[in-house]
This record gives C-alpha cells, sequence and structure tokens, in this order.
C-alpha cells in the first residue's frame, strides 16, 4: 500500500523473538526503493505499539489487528533486500495473478470504475474514492465491494461449465474447482466474507466427491471452526459477523419471506431478490445498528436496482480479464459495456443514498434489545414455517389459532415490550450523579455534562476529522442535547460540532457574539439556521440555570467588547453543582486573563479547570491559576503534537499548588462524577 510519505507492507518475521509473526511496516519513500512481493529483507526499525480505544466504546487498533493476525507496526528508514522471491511458487503465484488483474483492469478502465472492478472481485476497497464508498455504505451496497458468495458461485458454475466442454468426470471437476477456490482465496488475501463463502463451497464439493451428504448447518459450523483454528481472533471481526449473519438469514427466513411475498402479488424474479435481500437484512440489521448506529429502510430499492449490474459486471470482469490472455484489443471491446455497467452502478448508489430513510441515526441498542429483536424474528419465522408446510397446517391450526394462545403470545410481547421501555424511562428519571466526560479528541476540546437529572451539555467538538464526538455521543445512548455551548470558533474546537448539530437535535446554542466571522463560524450558522435551534449569545454575567443545583455562570467575555482574536473571544464560563464547580475557559491568552481583577477569589476558585489553550505557554498565568486554585485541572491535547503542548512551565505552576494533572493525551477519555454528598471520583480510560 502507497500512502503520501511512506510504503506499507505487511511482513512476516522470518527468524528471533517474533519468528511467524506479522507486522505492518512502514518504509519512507525518500530512504528506501518499493519492495516486491517475496522479497526477503533486513532492517533496523522502531517499533509502534497499536493504540487501544481512547474512549468509551471507542475504535481499538489493537484489537482490530489481531483480527488481521498482525502483531504491531514498525518504521524503518533502513532497508536491504537480501533475495528475491524468497516465497513457494503457490503464494508467488496468486500475488502475480493479483497483480496481472489490478494491472489489467488499470489499463482497460478509467480510474473510477476500474478501482470499483478491483473492489468487487478481489475485494480490495484501499483505492476507490471515499464518496464512492460511502455511498455505497448509505445505500445499504457496502457488500457487493467485499467479495462473497455470489463470486464463488459464478467461479464454481465457470469452471463446471468449462469443464463439462472437455468432457472431465465429475470428480476431475470437483477436485479442480476446490483447487482454484484455493488459489482464489490467497488471491484475495482471504479477507472474511470470501473465505467464508470458499470454505462452505469447498466443504459441499468435498461432501459431492466423498458422496456424503452435506446440509448447511454442518457447512457453516465447518468452515467457521476452521476459520478460528487459524485466527480466533477474526470472531470480532465485523466483515465475518455480516457475512455469516447475512448467509444464515437467506437459509432461515428465504422461504417463509418469499411465500409471504407472493401473498402479497409480488413474484418471479423480483420476489426472489427482494427475499434474499430482506433475509439477510433480517439478521443483518442489528448488528449495523449495534456498530455503525444506522439501519436503512431503503435497502430492498438500492439492492433490486444494483444486484442485477453487480452479477454483470463480476460475469463480465472476468471474462474480460480472461479474454486479456489472448488478446488485450479484444478485451478493450469487452471493457466497454463494462464500463458502462460500472458507472451505472456508481449511479444507483449515489442516488439511492439520498433518499429519505437510506440512513437512519440511531443510539447504539443494548444488548438485550438486539436478542430480543432475534428471538421475535425467530419465533416469527417457525409460526410462519409451521403456517406454510401442509403437513404442519393441522398442528399450527390447532395449537397456534385458538383464541387464547394467539392473546397470550401478543400480551407476552407487549407486556416485554412495555416492561422495558417503563424501566428505560425510570432509569432516565431517577436523580444520579453528575457526570463529567472530558473526551480525547486529540489536539482539541470536547467535554459532555449529564446532570443529575439527564439534562445533556456538550462543551465544544474537537476538530471533528473522524467524527469522533458524535459516534461518542450515540454509543453514550444521546441522540439530543439541552445545550451546545461553543467556546469559540477555532477548528479544532468546533468542526466536530458540525455533524453533531446537523444530525442530532440540539435545543440551545450558546456562543459570543463575534466580530471576526470566520468560515467555521459561516459553516455553523448556516448549519443552525436551518435546522432553527435556539441560539443565546452569552456575556459576562449572565447566569444559566440548566438543572436544579445546576447553573452556569459565565466570566468573559465582556458584553460591548469584541476580538479580531479568536482564541480572546472565547467564553470562560464556570458550572457549578451545590459545592462542586468546573471552570471552562477556551482559549483564552494571558492578556484576557486578567478577569482575576473583576472577580473575588471565591468565584473564580474551581474544583477543576479546563486549562486554557491545551496548556500553551501563552495561557495560564500564575495569577491566574493561583486564582482558579483547581483541585484538578483538564487538558485536552493530541499525543505528540506539533505545538509542544503542554507547556513544562504551565505544568509545572499546576504542580505547585497540588493540582492533579490529567491529559488526555496520557489518560484517553477522563470521566468524573460527582455524588449528592459532593464526594469526587475520578476515572481514567488508559492506565
Amino acid at each position: 500500500m502507497e500512502k503520501e510519505y511512506n510504503y506499507t507492507y505487511t511482513i512476516k518475521i522470518k527468524e528471533g523473538k517474533y519468528k511467524g509473526k506479522k507486522f505492518y511496516l512502514f518504509a519512507d519513500k525518500k530512504e528506501n526503493k518499493k519492495l516486491q512481493y517475496g522479497d526477503l529483507i533486513e532492517f533496523d526499525g522502531e517499533y509502534i505499539k497499536p493504540s487501544v480505544a481512547r474512549n468509551y466504546k471507542g475504535f481499538d487498533y489493537r484489537e482490530y489487528l489481531k483480527t488481521k493476525k498482525i502483531y504491531g507496526s514498525i518504521k524503518t528508514d533502513n532497508i536491504e533486500i537480501i533475495q528475491k522471491n524468497k516465497l513457494n511458487i503457490f503464494l508467488i503465484l496468486s500475488n502475480k495473478i493479483r497483480n496481472y488483474i489490478i494491472n489489467t483492469v488499470d489499463n482497460l478502465l478509467p480510474q473510477e470504475t476500474s478501482k470499483l472492478l478491483i473492489g468487487i472481485l478481489i475485494g480490495d476497497k484501499s483505492q476507490i474514492s471515499e464518496d464512492i464508498i460511502q455511498n455505497f455504505k448509505i445505500s445499504n451496497l457496502s457488500h457487493m465491494l467485499s467479495v462473497s458468495g455470489a463470486h464463488t458461485s459464478y467461479i464454481i458454475l465457470g469452471i463446471t461449465y468449462i469443464l463439462s466442454k472437455s468432457r472431465a468426470s465429475k470428480k476431475w471437476t470437483y477436485i479442480i474447482t476446490i483447487i482454484v477456490l484455493i488459489l482464489f482465496m490467497f488471491i484475495t488475501n482471504f479477507t472474511a466474507s470470501v473465505t467464508r463463502a470458499c470454505f462452505m463451497s469447498i466443504i459441499v464439493l468435498g461432501a459431492n466427491l466423498l458422496y456424503r451428504k452435506q446440509d448447511f448447518a454442518t457447512s457453516i459450523s465447518i468452515s467457521l471452526l476452521i476459520i478460528l483454528i487459524i485466527n480466533p481472533f477474526s470472531i470480532n471481526e465485523i466483515g465475518l459477523e455480516l457475512s455469516y449473519l447475512g448467509t444464515i438469514g437467506i437459509i432461515l427466513f428465504n422461504k417463509n419471506v418469499e411465500k409471504s411475498l407472493n401473498k402479497i402479488k409480488i413474484k418471479g424474479k423480483i420476489a426472489k431478490l427482494l427475499s434474499v435481500t430482506i433475509s439477510a437484512q433480517i439478521m443483518i440489521m442489528p448488528i449495523m445498528a449495534l456498530k455503525f448506529n444506522t439501519i436503512s429502510l431503503t435497502f430492498f430499492i438500492s439492492n433490486i436496482l444494483a444486484s442485477p449490474f453487480l452479477g454483470i459486471n463480476i460475469i463480465l470482469g472476468f471474462i474480460t480479464i480472461f479474454v486479456s490472455l489472448i488478446s488485450f484489443t479484444l478485451a478493450k471491446m469487452f471493457a466497454m459495456p463494462l464500463n458502462l455497467s460500472l458507472k451505472t452502478l456508481i449511479f444507483i448508489s449515489g442516488f439511492t443514498a439520498k433518499l429519505p430513510l437510506s440512513s437512519i441515526l440511531i443510539k447504539t441498542p443494548y444488548l438485550i434489545s438486539i436478542i430480543f429483536i432475534y428471538c421475535i424474528a425467530f419465533i416469527s419465522n417457525y409460526i410462519l414455517t409451521l403456517y406454510n408446510s401442509k403437513t404442519n397446517l393441522r398442528l399450527f391450526q390447532k395449537k397456534l389459532l385458538k383464541r387464547k394462545t394467539i392473546k397470550a403470545l401478543v400480551i407476552g410481547i407487549l407486556t416485554i415490550i412495555i416492561l422495558f421501555n417503563v424501566f428505560s424511562y425510570l432509569y432516565q428519571i431517577i436523580p444520579k450523579d453528575l457526570r463529567i466526560y472530558f473526551i480525547d479528541v486529540g489536539q482539541g476540546d470536547s467535554c459532555l455534562i449529564i446532570t443529575p437529572n439527564n439534562k445533556k451539555i456538550l462543551v465544544d467538538g474537537g476538530e471533528g476529522k473522524t467524527d469522533v464526538v458524535l459516534s461518542y455521543l450515540l454509543d453514550r445512548r444521546i441522540n439530543k442535547l439541552d445545550y451546545v455551548m461553543i467556546s469559540h470558533f477555532d477548528s479544532d474546537h468546533c468542526n466536530g460540532l458540525i455533524d453533531v448539530i446537523q444530525k442530532l437535535e440540539v435545543k440551545n446554542i450558546l456562543i459570543s457574539k463575534q466580530s471576526y466571522f470566520c468560515d467555521e463560524y459561516k459553516n455553523i450558522a448556516n448549519i443552525i439556521n436551518s435546522k432553527r435551534i435556539k441560539v443565546t449569545f452569552v456575556k459576562q454575567g449572565d447566569k444559566l440555570n440548566i438543572d436544579k443545583n445546576v447553573n452556569l455562570n459565565i466570566f468573559y467575555p465582556p458584553q460591548n467588547q469584541e476580538y479580531d482574536d479568536l482564541n480572546n473571544n472565547s467564553i470562560v464560563a464556570k458550572l457549578t453543582y451545590k459545592q462542586f464547580s468546573i471552570l471552562f475557559s477556551g482559549d483564552i491568552e494571558k492578556s484576557e486573563e486578567n478577569i482575576v481583577d473583576k472577580y473575588t477569589a471565591n468565584e473564580l476558585k474551581s474544583t477543576i479547570i479546563k486549562v486554557p489553550h491545551h496548556g500553551s505557554k501563552t495561557s495560564s498565568s500564575e495569577e491566574f491559576i493561583k486564582a482558579v486554585n483547581p483541585r484538578i485541572a483538564l487538558i485536552g491535547v493530541g499525543e505528540n503534537n506539533k505545538f509542544g503542548h503542554p507547556n513544562e512551565e504551565v505544568l509545572q505552576r499546576l504542580e505547585n499548588i497540588n493540582c492533579k494533572i490529567c491529559r488526555t493525551d496520557e489518560m484517553g477519555e477522563i470521566e468524573i462524577r460527582v455524588t449528592n454528598k459532593g464526594e469526587l471520583k475520578l476515572k481514567k480510560l488508559l492506565n
């Protein structure tokens, strides 16, 4: 893989302490030549420890690498090639075939469609544009970029057809097909979906070869067992989970769904296609909600429109590559309709992604809710199976169509739903501790406050490059915010709020008056206006009652003073709860820390301070720190940031007053709870 400054390779250590373990190797482009598959190399490098989740339910890179059987990463600028082609012939052959497919497709098609076809044929999505990947995701067509059962079916049919013309025996047809499927797994780098599909097909072919009866439960169980023996951590790979769940859904529900569609006058190929799509979605949708906080109600439209073109692209894609072996000129003729078909697929994904209800954002569901949904699905399917079976129709009529039975089922299901909602509501309204979550957004600030009576306040949102705050809120099961306070409009404080304000329900937004309308301000202002959110321009002396015993006092900026400098236009506000308080100070500089002259020591004194400007040397004067006199200092700062934050002198000033320093670069997310009795509990995510 090629990045802007580095080549990235997957390497396997040949000897020593880490013999047999795989690593990602980052090689500086300026210092190193590009390596080839099979090269035996020697190098010196620095081991990079994979990062763990830095926020509640955040992305855990270390666990992700485990699913890929990767031990970690190494950075080097000194590589020596010892020997070429130092791998077995089968691995070299599979890599050459993979490279031939990629190079041929690149030479036959324009960049946009060539990268898409490579993703469809061998599952390599690394070069597909982010817009196309996003459209496929929103329109529920991501499975088309993962090599799966459709591909193996076409491969098996193609080989069977070719060998039937050569009058090969069934035995040799099965053997050759198995060999090709094994080779195909190597070509596609054993991605989860293709491994599942190929192993299941190989088990079925093997059963036929040995004259043994095969069944779905056996083939899917053995294939999963093989994958987990190779790498037990694969069970956490989302691609594997979706691939198996989708297949199970099709096997379990397809017949009953198709019969149900027939009863409402949907028949033929459309009914078959719809039933497959709906059956897979029954199993996949709850996991999509759990992992990605989205569900789609238009998946059937996108899949009906796109599925025929997927088949065309797979068949025509493989034929074009095969023809290129004979004549590249002839292959170009096949590439013309193939390019048109791929463009149509791109258009369909873009069109359906914009349909209403194509991607509904939801809070992360409780695991019990997922289990309940699956139970309802299985029970409903069982009832439909009995109803649709002639042999079991009398049993169904006797046992399930009795009024008492139906009444009991309905009452039981409704009781469970009502009790679950009642308990959820009671849990929400029962007073709890004041909770403060200082979110790790890298080089930036973001803080979530939940009051004892469940009012939710978000202060700033970080840079927003990876939707950290939006995902975080949904994982905390929050889709409504009572207040969003934007301290100022530096990108590392406000850009992460763009998606939050767009996609969640926000009741109130607190900002200070601006004399300089930067791009960030304009963007957010447009969203606020379009959603008609109430905006309050706060100023020095304002006091807002947020909740019982929870108040927000505004210390800065002054009423008739506006700054062109964004940092010095920051809101400085103190949130109080009984005897507890936390001071938010934005990015104010030393020149504006003169608020110590306007307020008494008792007014400024706070239990916790959000340190100004990430601990920069331009802020946090000794006078200001002593006036606030905090017990805990929160610093939002990125690991190894280029600004050198936090400054050593600032840290020393805090240590001089015996203040506990909590930094997101060292601790990740920082959680603080304040009990009704005023007890303070601090919890850091990283040890």
